[in-house]
């Protein structure tokens, strides 16, 4: 059997997961190319109503929106096909990452929409209007988001020499996947999830006095109930459970008290699913909502109620995406020769 059909027989033997860097570019390409068009029309159609931002006073989105879109798309298409091996490869991995972030912070509401729909059964604006079609283009900037760091990696990775699926030198008949032996993460991230796991103690603290009846604390008066409070408790410390879990070994494997679970590899998606899905919102509102509310331009007292909700969500969403970083480098799967991966 010849090399070509060897590297042919490799690729067969490998899930279309596994495959991602041979696909992310072309996916990444076209479905930013479908949305940019459509986003297009709907422009030229007078939709000015991109990802609800005129709802929070922001200007017209819309047309920006299709522009960076389509050139996502040109961008995408380039790291995957050979005319593009004439564009300076940083250029085009620094366009890459340009739209995912600029993709991830238009869908970073989605979460909020998520819980609003899983409470209420719909999708709304400030306004109590239905909003259904904003949250309809957070979710697909959210997947756009994703294939175009995925595009960005698997090129960062091809341009260096680099195997685009682990990011390391080896021999390219290298079909079987070893996983690293379960460990914590650097010292400095794990002090960084101690810290954003400590920011949620001030909106703790608040919220107990405001049940305990202290006047001033909650806005208009409002006085949770202990069974309110007993539930975010819980809600926090699940909150807490997997932002550690990120950095700790039994993150990796899960421990002996899971019972039937225990020795068992963690997948990786178990954790990074909602890691992802969760963070980003969590990083945005509470950073934005802090440097708001600092300058002024919202009701809530940085130094009340609305300071503490601030830091807490800011707080524990950028712990959560550094940390979520750091596991996916920790677990990423080493390629080794077939016949010697590890299970």
């Amino acid at each position: 059997m010849n090399s070509r059909s060897d590297t042919h027989a490799i690729a067969s033997s490998i899930g279309w997961w596994r495959r991602w860097p041979s696909w992310a570019g072309h996916a990444a390409g076209g479905a930013a190319a479908l949305y940019g068009c459509v986003l297009l029309v709907a422009a030229l159609m007078g939709y000015r109503s991109f990802i609800g931002v005129t709802d929070l006073g922001l200007p017209d989105a819309t047309w920006p929106g299709a522009a960076v879109l389509l050139a996502g798309s040109a961008i995408a298409t380039a790291t995957v096909r050979p005319w593009g091996g004439r564009v300076p490869p940083r250029a085009l991995s620094a366009g890459a990452w340009a739209v995912a972030v600029l993709a991830l912070a238009g869908s970073c509401m989605v979460l909020l929409n998520l819980i609003q729909l899983v409470l209420t059964g719909t999708v709304s604006d400030r306004q109590g209007n239905s909003d259904w079609v904003s949250f309809a283009e957070r979710l697909c900037l959210a997947v756009l988001g994703a294939l175009f760091v995925a595009t960005a990696l698997s090129h960062a990775r091809r341009t260096a020499g680099l195997c685009p699926r682990c990011g390391r030198a080896h021999p390219p008949q290298a079909s079987g996947r070893r996983h690293p032996t379960p460990h914590a993460a650097p010292p400095v991230v794990r002090r960084i999830v101690y810290a954003g796991g400590c920011a949620w103690l001030p909106y703790l603290v608040l919220h107990t006095l405001g049940a305990a009846g202290v006047p001033g604390i909650e806005p208009n008066g409002f006085r949770p109930t202990w069974y309110m409070l007993l539930a975010g408790v819980c809600g926090i410390g699940l909150a807490v459970f997997l932002l550690l879990g990120l950095v700790r070994p039994w993150g990796m494997v899960f421990p002996r008290w899971t019972l039937w679970l225990a020795g068992r590899r963690v997948p990786r998606f178990l954790p990074l699913a909602p890691v992802w899905v969760v963070a980003p919102t969590l990083a945005v509102y509470g950073t934005t909502s802090g440097i708001l509310a600092g300058a002024g331009l919202l009701s809530d007292d940085l130094f009340g109620i609305g300071g503490a909700a601030s830091l807490a969500f800011g707080g524990y969403g950028w712990a959560l995406a550094i940390a979520a970083v750091s596991y996916q480098l920790r677990t990423r799967p080493l390629c080794v020769p077939a016949g010697t991966a590890a299970p």
